[in-house]
């Protein structure tokens, strides 16, 4: 049976608002993000709006690799409230600002909650 797309797009919509409300009655502690380490502000600012534009964080983070301007780190993984708290006051599917760190930047994009 072939799907409708916009149908499919409004479910994810509806689970992205559902996870959304659920971090506002009882906050997360633990969150999934994607996160790209960028070696200065104009790149890393390049690479955040090609993710607010759309781009996939795949696509955005083997560009970045190819041109020398992101580090090979784990693109997925999981931060706490501890670690990012910026992160938690964001809607899933967001990117953040780029956020110094260490001798460069860290895009990061949250991917959803967890319980």
């Amino acid at each position: 049976m072939k799907r409708d797309k916009s149908h499919y797009l409004g479910e994810l919509l509806v689970w992205e608002i559902e996870d959304y409300l659920r971090a506002r009655s009882a906050p997360p502690k633990r969150a999934r993000v994607a996160r790209l380490r960028v070696s200065s502000r104009s790149a890393a600012e390049a690479v955040a709006a090609e993710l607010e534009a759309g781009g996939g964080v795949h696509a955005v983070a083997r560009r970045a690799l190819r041109l020398g301007v992101a580090s090979p780190d784990d693109l997925f993984g999981v931060v706490t409230r501890d670690e990012h708290p910026e992160v938690f006051e964001a809607v899933p599917g967001a990117t953040l600002p780029p956020k110094p760190e260490g001798e460069g930047f860290l895009v990061i994009r949250l991917v959803a909650f967890e319980p």
